[in-house]
């Protein structure tokens, strides 16, 4: 296994199937994951910047910027606005209305001693291999060799046990996190997720996987990587499968 702290853009331009790959297959199928475009939103950016702020603080400085309220409306408000716009070249822009989010949210973190404890270890770190000869990758969030625990930060409206957990099988998570644990050689039951908040009261929570969880990860990324393995081999990406099909093809819910 190869195993580097490489910059995401490298990470993200690589052929290797990831663990967002394997997600997108087995909600989707490989015909769509292969048809898909890249996109970005502002949700997404205050998502990283989370990430940044509670995993990598030096790297929030480097890598956002932060556009003050400004009135635009103004000559000065312009030529502000456009000197900051200058300034974040290269940079994700920030709103300061979300810069305070980010604030709010890192203050919690700070005083969460469990987020903290299973937010130690090797920060994003990108590990590649071979899997049954086909190329994937791994980057979580925190490894911890040592004390034996992958963790990743999760934002989320609400981080509440119940509507947390929707979302958990809405984005599917566990695929995510038992293919992680079971490419390097950790157990899933030692998965956590940071749940981070980004509304009032911008809260923190810490959550494993039950059985039930695991199990359904375990099955998720499997079949997912069976039908990525099954185009790798013969160049055939499968559209949408059901367990039965009428006899004239109509897929069966």
């Amino acid at each position: 296994m190869k195993k580097i702290k490489d910059t995401n853009e490298v990470y993200h331009s690589s052929d290797a199937i990831s663990a967002s790959g394997l997600k997108y297959i087995y909600q989707n199928s490989v015909q769509k994951f292969l048809q898909r475009k890249a996109f970005s939103s502002k949700a997404m950016n205050l998502g990283s910047a989370v990430h940044a702020a509670m995993l990598e603080p030096a790297e929030y400085i480097n890598d956002f910027h932060v556009m003050p309220k400004i009135d635009g409306r103004t000559k000065a408000g312009k030529e502000e606005k456009a000197k900051h716009e200058e300034m974040s070249k290269g940079k994700i822009l920030l709103t300061a209305d979300e810069n305070e989010i980010v604030s709010s949210i890192s203050g919690n973190y700070n005083s969460h001693e469990l987020a903290r404890k299973y937010c130690t270890g090797e920060i994003e770190v990108s590990h590649y291999k071979q899997h049954e000869g086909v190329d994937v990758r791994i980057r979580p969030d925190v490894i911890n060799y040592k004390e034996g625990f992958i963790s990743d930060v999760k934002t989320c409206q609400d981080n509440s046990p119940k509507a947390f957990r929707r979302d958990v099988y809405k984005y599917g998570y566990p695929i995510q996190a038992v293919f992680y644990s079971e490419m390097l050689g950790l157990e899933p039951s030692e998965f956590r997720f940071i749940a981070v908040q980004t509304k009032h009261p911008f809260s923190v929570e810490v959550y494993a996987m039950g059985e039930q969880m695991i199990e359904y990860g375990r099955e998720g990324w499997k079949q997912a990587f069976h039908d990525w393995k099954f185009y790798k081999e013969t160049g055939i990406a499968l559209g949408h499968q059901t367990d039965e099909v009428k006899n004239d093809g109509t897929l069966i819910l």
